[in-house]
C-alpha cells in the first residue's frame, strides 16, 4: 500500500485501488489549488502491481524534476511536480514486527528513475465501428462516452462511464460502473468478474477480444502446448512405419 504525501499545503492521500483524478476541479479525487494546475491535470492509476501516472494533455508535470508526458510507472519515493506543486510516492509499513526488512534495489547514480509502462492485455474490437482495432490496457482503464474515459467510445449504447478494466497478474478485472445497458464475460453479463486471455468481453452489443501481448496469434491451446514435445504416440506409430518399410525392402 501507498500515499500520496505533499510537500506542503495539502493533505495526504491514501492510494487504494482504482483511478484517482488529480486537477483543480471540485469533483477531482486529489483537489489541488495553485497557479498552473488544470482542471483534469493528471490521474494515479493503482493497482495491485503499483501505480501509473497518467499526465493529461498541455499539463505540466514532471518526475523527479524530469518532464514528462503520457503513463509513467512510479516507484515508492519518487517526487510528481503537478505543475508548481509536489508531492511523494510513500509506501507504508508493511514488515511484521520482527521481521527483516528486504534490501532495496539501488538505482545507478545519475540515472533517471522515470519508467515507461509495458501493457501485457490488449482488447481487439470485435464489431462495430472500430472492427480490428486494437487497444493495449496500460493501467486501470474506464470505457465509456466521456471526455475522461482512458477509453472513450462515441456509442449511443454506452453509459457515460460504462465499465472498468484493471490488468492483474491472473487477468483482467471487468468491473460494471453501474452501466444502463450492461457488461459482459463471454456473454454472461456481471457487475465484477476476471476475464483471461481468448475470452470475450462486451459493452452492450460491442464485442472486444481479450488476449495477452505477444500471444494474439496463437489459440488458447496453442499457446498452452507452444514449446511442448510431441506426444509420445507419435514416436511409436514413427517407429512402426520405419519397421515395416525395412521388412518390405528386405523381403
Amino acid at each position: 500500500m501507498m500515499k500520496l504525501v505533499f510537500a506542503a499545503d495539502h493533505s495526504q492521500h491514501l492510494l487504494e485501488q482504482g483511478v484517482k483524478r488529480v486537477g483543480s476541479a471540485p469533483d477531482a479525487d486529489i483537489v489541488l489549488r495553485g497557479e498552473g494546475i488544470l482542471p483534469q491535470h493528471g490521474e494515479l492509476h493503482v493497482t495491485a502491481n503499483g501505480v501509473m501516472l497518467k499526465v493529461m494533455r498541455d499539463a505540466p508535470t514532471t518526475v523527479n524534476q524530469r518532464p514528462v508526458d503520457g503513463l509513467i510507472s512510479l516507484r515508492p519515493d519518487d517526487v510528481i511536480g503537478f505543475g508548481p506543486i509536489s508531492a511523494s510516492i510513500v509506501a507504508m509499513e508493511t514488515t511484521p514486527a520482527g521481521a527483516r526488512p528486504a534490501v532495496p534495489m539501488i538505482d545507478d547514480v545519475g540515472t533517471t528513475t522515470v519508467r515507461a509502462a509495458l501493457p501485457k492485455y490488449a482488447l481487439r474490437a470485435q464489431n462495430g465501428r472500430m472492427l480490428g482495432r486494437t487497444f493495449p490496457l496500460t493501467g486501470a482503464t474506464v470505457i465509456g462516452r466521456a471526455a475522461e474515459c482512458q477509453l472513450r467510445v462515441e456509442d449511443s449504447s454506452l453509459s457515460r462511464k460504462h465499465a472498468k478494466l484493471i490488468p492483474t497478474n491472473e487477468g483482467v478485472v471487468v468491473e460494471d460502473l453501474g452501466s444502463t445497458n450492461g457488461s459482459f464475460v463471454n456473454g454472461t453479463r456481471v457487475q465484477r468478474s476476471v476475464a483471461r486471455a481468448g475470452d470475450e468481453i462486451g459493452f452492450d452489443t460491442l464485442r472486444f477480444k481479450l488476449f495477452e501481448l505477444g500471444q494474439e496469434g496463437m489459440s488458447t491451446s496453442e499457446s498452452a502446448s507452444a514449446g511442448k514435445s510431441p506426444a509420445p504416440w507419435i514416436w511409436i506409430v514413427a517407429a512402426v512405419v520405419l519397421i515395416a518399410v525395412v521388412l518390405v525392402v528386405l523381403l
